[in-house]
């Protein structure tokens, strides 16, 4: 099973495909100053949650990119049904190679880190697509202590702290003006998000040549949750701004 394929199964129809609140998006965009006249591109884009509600809150105009197919389909259609059309693009492709719309006002990169290969790379690229002019908010997984046991954190070498994030963002020119960490209850309710929506999948497709590969990785990362995950990785958004 492909990468996309696992990923429109298990979280294709989640709201968030990363444990943030509308909440906290609608705080980061106004932390960034977004309003009229304003262009946010968002790298990864997912279903377009993130764009539109910024969209219909702020009034801004958006441009948002993710290599799934599926997904670009839906925040096209979950923009439309909103109508928010004439302001929101979406389109399919690479955010690496992409020609993407310049001297955006902010960009976005919520859990695409794999769009440039690491969460480094993905706030270095973030940059040059802002600008100088451009804020970034990066959002990511990050280790919640010192005391991960090493056999988990051998499993995720590209999990940073959120120190090293920050500093991978003035590094590249920026300074850090607002932080948001996901609670225990945000990252329940995306995990049991996808266990819902795998679990269904399952149940209604037995026979599915997918169903015996699907069923081994459910449990794999409902039990590298459980036993490692809920306690020692945590997910946080950082807006920077141009220094």
């Amino acid at each position: 099973m492909n990468e996309h394929t696992l990923i429109h199964i298990t979280q294709g129809n989640l709201r968030h495909m990363n444990p943030v609140t509308d909440a906290a998006i609608l705080e980061a965009g106004r932390a960034a100053g977004i309003g009229k006249e304003k262009l946010i591109v968002d790298a990864g884009a997912g279903n377009g949650t993130a764009l539109i509600l910024l969209a219909d809150t702020y009034g801004c105009a958006g441009y948002g990119i993710d290599i799934r197919e599926d997904a670009c389909r839906t925040a096209t259609a979950a923009a439309a049904r909103a109508g928010l059309s004439e302001r929101l693009e979406f389109a399919c492709g690479d955010a690496a190679t992409a020609a993407l719309p310049e001297e955006p006002d902010l960009v976005i990169s919520l859990g695409s880190v794999d769009c440039w290969g690491g969460p480094d790379e993905a706030i270095s690229a973030c940059a040059e697509i802002a600008g100088k002019n451009g804020s970034i908010l990066f959002g990511d997984r990050v280790w919640e202590g010192s005391r991960t046991p090493p056999e988990f954190a051998r499993e995720w070498p590209e999990v940073r702290t959120l120190y090293e994030l920050i500093s991978a963002g003035r590094n590249a020119g920026f300074r850090p003006i607002w932080v948001w960490h996901a609670t225990p209850a945000d990252w329940d309710c995306y995990e049991s998000g996808i266990w819902t929506h795998t679990s269904t999948w399952l149940r209604e497709h037995p026979d599915a040549p997918e169903s015996a590969e699907l069923e081994a990785y459910f449990e794999a990362i409902q039990d590298e949750y459980i036993l490692f995950g809920r306690e020692n990785i945590g997910w946080t958004m950082i807006l920077f701004s141009p220094a």
